[in-house]
């Protein structure tokens, strides 16, 4: 068995330390056990440098210093390897339970809130606390921990928005607004400036801040994405006129001064409405995707219920629709000369069918806009019975 020489020793301790292990005692460990196996191993005729360098490879990867590296890791996160497992298995049941939650609330089926709850709050109190204690081990400066750090609090916040937006939960704006104006405009313009002048992060760097900033956009955009503004104001118009209507019906107590007038606004009045019966019929069937037979044996209701729910924001009117719509509005326009011929002093119950812009509404406003007529000949026929 070969014994190695005090100077030997001192060739292996000073190779250690040249190799990047500073640790006094991770120091002797290395010698001690290098020590163990040259004389355990190297024969009498073996060159002491060239088995020295044969046996250097066993204790790496790439270099020797990963070995302080990893021990340095073990005592600063004595629980590094458990984090670690927990980040991906945490990762992979948000993704999960986010992505089932998304399936089930598209196809309305039950669950989709449990499943939402559960991902968004393992991905923000799990995944995204154990990255940041992680990147604080990964990153060098601490400028880069600080920033990241920054980055990860603010995806907890905007990702706790999202979750209390789905769930209808008070607070949901607040929350949404805070994450996604820190994210977009404040904790991106710092990652990009703080590393951006490194040579070796600047393309990465720029890329990532490209497409965080186009993403935040994206959703800083989509905050408050609600109605348009023809469908708001159709809807507006809609309940003003529901309101006249309401109020014509309370003085609706008139006399007429000429019985043939009144007979020939009657006529006009229900030759209007089965006009509008017609153009109501043909909008429900054609968004319902229903057969003139199927919808005459079902109640109104029953149709307007099959409406699909994508049919409260789509528009209404094809061009033979257009063409019905014309003829309403001509016909409107005729019950109004026929009231005020009948009813001089009341001029106030005509209909201001120009208020209506049916072309702009989607189906479910223009039918309520449609039904608004009919309550107003309704009244109309009251008045003049």
């Amino acid at each position: 068995m070969v014994r190695v020489s005090d100077e030997q020793v001192d060739f292996i301790l000073q190779e250690i330390e040249a190799r990047g292990v500073t640790i006094e005692d991770l120091q002797y460990n290395l010698l001690d056990h290098m020590c163990c196996i040259i004389e355990d191993e190297m024969s009498e005729t073996d060159d002491f440098d060239q088995f020295f360098q044969r046996l250097l490879p066993r204790f790496f990867n790439d270099n020797l210093r990963e070995i302080q590296e990893e021990t340095e890791l073990l005592l600063t996160f004595k629980h590094f390897y458990a984090m670690k497992k927990t980040v991906n298995i945490s990762g992979l049941l948000a993704a999960g339970f986010t992505l089932t939650g998304s399936v089930f609330k598209v196809m309305h089926w039950p669950g989709a809130g449990v499943a939402f709850v559960l991902g968004i709050a393992i991905f923000s109190f799990i995944f995204l606390p154990l990255m940041i204690a992680l990147k604080f081990r990964d990153e060098g400066s601490r400028t880069d921990k600080l920033v990241l750090s920054f980055g990860f609090l603010v995806g907890i916040i905007a990702s706790l928005g999202f979750l209390f937006k789905l769930m209808h939960w008070p607070g949901a704006n607040m929350l949404m607004l805070s994450g996604l104006v820190s994210f977009t405009f404040v904790y991106v313009p710092i990652y990009f400036f703080t590393r951006v002048r490194r040579p070796e992060l600047r393309f990465n760097s720029t890329v990532n801040s490209v497409l965080m900033m186009a993403c935040g956009g994206l959703l800083f955009a989509m905050y408050n994405l609600g109605y348009s503004t023809k469908i708001e104001e159709s809807s507006q118009q809609a309940y003003r006129l529901l309101n006249e209507e309401v109020q014509k019906m309370e003085r609706s107590k008139v006399v007429s001064v000429n019985q043939q007038d009144v007979k020939a606004l009657q006529k006009q009045v229900v030759k209007l409405n089965r006009e509008i019966v017609e153009m109501k019929s043909l909008i429900i069937r054609s968004s319902a995707k229903m057969t003139e037979q199927e919808y005459n044996k079902t109640s109104e209701d029953e149709a307007y219920s099959r409406l699909p729910k994508e049919e409260a924001m789509s528009r209404v009117l094809n061009a033979s629709m257009k063409n019905k719509w014309e003829t309403i509005c001509r016909l409107t326009e005729e019950v109004n000369g026929k009231l005020k011929a009948a009813y001089p002093e009341h001029k106030d119950l005509v209909f201001e069918i120009t208020s209506i812009d049916l072309p702009s509404n989607t189906t479910k406003i223009a039918l309520q806009n449609l039904t608004l007529i009919q309550m107003h000949l309704n009244l109309l026929k009251l008045i003049a019975a």
